[in-house]
């Protein structure tokens, strides 16, 4: 696997990306049944209170509108799209996409009766089964670390963009740590209101723990964890992430700003495609 990243030796330009392979070819040759195996456990994290911060934080920093079409970069399982259907959102369309089939198929059911939803099968390594610049916002959650070139899948994200079309992308930082989350998560239980909706968010929580909690631990530990010590995976730090984000300032990005969700173990980043007169 080819990475852009590599610690303490950012390139000063992001150039050689890999000849992305069609949409069809990935998914047979790239596909990676570990995420669907993951999907069995993955609806664990929905429970813990700093994962929907990010998810609000994330819905917050699109700033939707009537009428806009948006791409969620690596579904899972629905999460974002079963969020939001919550909130008195805007009048908005959502493709969302994911390589995994048994994500999609969990992601399916979750939102069943969400017409505006639509679901498809893609992987973010290969180009993306859409025309350019199709897409008014764009949302990647807790996807990027696990990328093989984060310059091609960018550089793919925005030839779907609209011009002045806004990125909201968050994943895990270098520093990454469970036991802020599992802090935070108390905190937040703490400051329910009523006894009886505090006990119930307690026993989720235990419920969480004891069941698919604790398969998404094993896998974490034991696949995620490993495959980032071998550098499959990469999570950068926030003098990378920078770095990184102004050097696509020639290739479409206009404007970036880099913030923390999820008790401070994820960035939050925001950019914006430049408008389609000032590209050179």
């Amino acid at each position: 696997m080819r990475h852009t990243f590599v610690a303490n030796a950012i390139p000063p330009r992001w150039e050689g990306a890999p000849h992305m392979a069609t949409h069809d070819v990935v998914l047979e040759q790239q596909r990676d049944e570990f995420w669907d195996l993951y999907s069995r456990y993955y609806d664990c994290v929905y429970h813990l209170m700093p994962y929907r911060k990010l998810l609000w934080d994330t819905y917050e920093a699109l700033d939707l509108r009537d009428g806009m079409r948006v791409l969620d970069a690596g579904c899972g399982t629905g999460n974002f799209e079963h969020f939001i259907a919550e909130k008195n959102h805007p009048d908005i369309t959502i493709d969302a996409v994911d390589a995994s089939p048994d994500m999609l198929a969990i992601a399916s059911e979750k939102c069943l009766g969400l017409s505006h939803v639509s679901f498809h099968q893609a992987n973010l390594n290969g180009r993306l089964p859409f025309d350019d610049e199709t897409f008014d916002r764009i949302a990647s959650i807790n996807v990027l670390y696990a990328l093989e070139d984060w310059d091609a899948t960018i550089s793919e994200l925005l030839r779907v963009l609209r011009p002045e079309g806004r990125m909201v992308l968050t994943s895990s930082l270098s520093e990454f740590k469970f036991g802020p989350l599992l802090a935070d998560h108390t905190r937040r239980i703490g400051n329910i209101w009523g006894t009886r909706r505090k006990a119930k968010a307690v026993l989720d929580t235990v419920k969480m723990i004891t069941t698919s909690g604790m398969g998404s631990l094993v896998l974490n530990l034991f696949v995620i964890n490993r495959r980032e010590d071998r550098g499959q995976y990469y999570s950068p730090d926030h003098p990378e992430l920078r770095s990184f984000f102004e050097s696509h300032g020639k290739t479409g990005i206009n404007h970036f700003d880099i913030g923390l969700s999820m008790a401070d173990q994820n960035f939050l980043a925001t950019a914006t495609k430049t408008c389609a007169a000032s590209v050179s």
